[in-house]
C-alpha cells in the first residue's frame, strides 16, 4: 500500500493494511490528527523529507512525530533515543479507506498513560467501513 501526505510529497509505502488501526485521545494524537497503524519499522518506506517534533511540554518524550514540512500531515512516528519500540505508527489516513476496509479500530485512553510501561485503557472498537469507526 502507498500513502502520501496532502501535497505529496512524503510517500510511505507498507505491505498492506495493519492488524489494527488505533486512534488515541493523548495530546499528541489527537492534536496530530492521525489514525495509527503500527509495523515493523523494517516494512515501512519513507520516501521524501520529513520534519519531526518531540513534545516539549514532557521531560522525556516517548515518540518522535514525523511530518510534512510542507503542508503539516502527519505521517509516521518513531520511538525517541531513550525509549525503543519494536513498530512505527503509521498514519492511515495517508492511505485510500477503500484499501484499509475492514481493518479492526481500536480507540484508546491514552490521556491515562503516565509512564512507558503503562497499560492503555481501550474504549471501543469498530470497523473500518462499518460507517463508525474511521
Amino acid at each position: 500500500m502507498i500513502g502520501h501526505c496532502l501535497c505529496r510529497r512524503v510517500r510511505i509505502e507498507v505491505p498492506g493494511p495493519p492488524d489494527r488501526v488505533g486512534i488515541c485521545n493523548c495530546r499528541l494524537c489527537r492534536c496530530s490528527g492521525a489514525a495509527w497503524g503500527y509495523y515493523d519499522p523494517a516494512a515501512v518506506r519513507v520516501d521524501g523529507a520529513v520534519a519531526d517534533y518531540r513534545r516539549e511540554d514532557l521531560d522525556d518524550p516517548w515518540l518522535v512525530l514525523h511530518f510534512c514540512p510542507r503542508c503539516g500531515s502527519a505521517t509516521h512516528y518513531t520511538a525517541s533515543a531513550a525509549h525503543a519500540l519494536d513498530r512505527i505508527g503509521v498514519n492511515t489516513r495517508l492511505f485510500v479507506q477503500d484499501e484499509l476496509d475492514g481493518v479492526e479500530v481500536t480507540y484508546q485512553d491514552g490521556r491515562c498513560v503516565f509512564e512507558a510501561d503503562d497499560a492503555f485503557i481501550e474504549t471501543g472498537t469498530g470497523r473500518i467501513g462499518d460507517g463508525k469507526a474511521f
